[in-house]
């Protein structure tokens, strides 16, 4: 099973169709900012996908408006606040980030974001998409403030991989005990990351751009 892991598309078409191209995998998954403050993007969106894979799950980011999650869409999944099952493993979703200083569409206290994963069921192997990067994880901004959250670092340990984005500089993989952390960079700087998990391998990718 191999997973194709992108965030912050930011309504950049062309690039993300280019990676959807570029790779094999079995199911995509979106760490949210997929589009850029217009919801009706995700219609664009959904139709790119769909011709590259059967399977997507998503989180919605803090520049995509809530509204988003309302449309009804042919191959993309939302999973925010909630959890999806499958044979191996689990998916939860937590869309949105923290409060920024640009008063963003889909931005929350940490009592909301606390709240959203109440209505998680956890399995043997779980697996975390969010948005916004667990605080002091991954999550530091150019001028050094961690603007990751403290409710999602406070819930960890218990997934066994966390996707994020949010913090686009801020690209990497880190382990924190027996949780790894992934922030796969913005598919407008053309990075994705490819997870196979019967490998259990990371990969960060990246497509020429011009």
């Amino acid at each position: 099973m191999r997973f194709l892991v992108v965030s912050d598309i930011h309504s950049d078409f062309s690039k993300l169709k280019k990676i959807l191209e570029s790779d094999d995998f079995d199911i995509v998954l979106i760490a949210g900012d997929i589009t850029n403050f217009r919801a009706s993007d995700i219609l664009i969106v959904d139709k790119i996908v769909g011709k590259h894979c059967s399977e997507c799950f998503a989180v919605h980011g803090n520049c995509d408006p809530e509204e988003m999650l309302r449309y009804s869409l042919d191959h993309i999944t939302f999973i925010h606040s909630r959890s999806v099952k499958l044979p191996d493993f689990t998916i939860h979703g937590i869309g949105g980030s923290t409060y920024t200083p640009f008063a963003t569409p889909s931005e929350y206290s940490e009592e909301q974001i606390e709240r959203f994963t109440k209505n998680f069921e956890f399995s043997d192997f779980n697996i975390l998409l969010t948005h916004c990067p667990p605080k002091g994880i991954l999550d530091k901004t150019y001028n050094g403030e961690n603007a990751g959250s403290e409710a999602i670092r406070k819930i960890l340990n218990k997934f066994d991989v966390v996707f994020c984005g949010h913090i686009h500089e801020a690209y990497g993989v880190e382990r924190v005990g027996n949780t790894i952390v992934i922030n796969t960079g913005p598919v407008i700087w053309g990075r994705y990351v490819i997870f196979d998990f019967k490998k259990f391998s990371i990969e960060f990718k990246s497509i020429r751009i011009s």
